[in-house]
């Protein structure tokens, strides 16, 4: 897709270049809002107020990076807000997170789908979710991560380590079904 003609076209007024953009990515936000706000109809919300900034601010785009890239950060820029607008996230105090530690990350997914493993994910309580999302999903630092929540690295830091903790505790309790199912 040539990127530099679609953003053009679409700045003329050309809406069936905006719609060729929105089927060609529409899909793959959705996936990403879904990561974050846990619900289809609330992924849906998240797309259609993306879209509707991506096309408001395309004239910010300095075609320095990548479009899509760009998109996608309008795509969990807004998922944040909807988060933090429609459902309250709680993080747990430091104190509480700190004598907690989950030193190794190595939990069986190979065998699990995608959409298994997104409803695994999805599980999680919204804090721990987001924090994770963006972490280990999105790959932003925990020093991003702080500034676009408003909390503390190490508040972050101990999100991520409490999400990992509870996803392995989710884990387990899988395969244990699984065990017993077999």
């Amino acid at each position: 897709m040539d990127y530099v003609k679609i953003i053009a076209e679409i700045k003329s007024g050309n809406q069936e270049s905006f719609r060729v953009l929105y089927n060609r990515f529409a899909p793959l936000f959705k996936g990403i809002a879904y990561r974050y706000v846990g619900s289809a109809d609330e992924s849906n919300d998240v797309i259609q107020e993306a879209f509707i900034k991506i096309y408001k601010n395309l004239n910010s785009y300095s075609f320095k990076g990548s479009f899509e890239g760009w998109m996608k950060r309008i795509v969990v820029n807004c998922s944040l807000e909807y988060i933090t607008k429609r459902k309250k996230i709680t993080f747990e105090p430091e104190a509480l997170l700190l004598d907690k530690s989950c030193s190794s990350w190595e939990l069986p997914v190979s065998e699990m789908s995608v959409q298994e493993i997104v409803e695994l994910i999805n599980k999680l309580p919204t804090g721990y979710r987001t924090i994770f999302n963006l972490s280990v999903v999105e790959g932003y630092t925990h020093k991003e991560i702080s500034k676009q929540l408003g909390i503390s690295e190490g508040a972050s830091r101990s999100q991520l380590t409490k999400a990992k903790g509870k996803l392995k505790e989710l884990l387990k309790g899988i395969q244990i079904y699984s065990a017993v199912k077999a």
